[in-house]
């Protein structure tokens, strides 16, 4: 009998995190809008991709512009790591 070995990727690490949400910053302008957590959210395989955008910014944007920037950004993975995205 021969045994297949599967491999299954492990959670996202905090800095492959950043990286994700790096990318969905679609317009360049180092902040993360609602609607582009919402797509990183989606990418993440959330269930409730708007409800975690909202409850990301939430948590995360500190200074309440609306938006998740580069000084923000720890708190936004920091929110990730807390809701089970990754446990690195």
């Amino acid at each position: 009998m021969v045994h297949a070995t599967v491999y299954k990727p492990g959670p996202p690490t905090e800095d492959l995190l950043r990286k994700i949400f790096k990318k969905y910053d679609t317009n360049n302008d180092n902040m993360l809008s609602r609607e582009e957590l919402k797509k990183a959210f989606e990418d993440l395989g959330s269930l409730i991709p708007g409800f975690r955008a909202g409850r990301g910014l939430h948590h995360a944007d500190a200074n309440r512009d609306g938006y998740v920037d580069e000084t923000e950004m720890d708190d936004l993975v920091k929110y990730a790591v807390k809701v089970g995205f990754t446990v690195r």
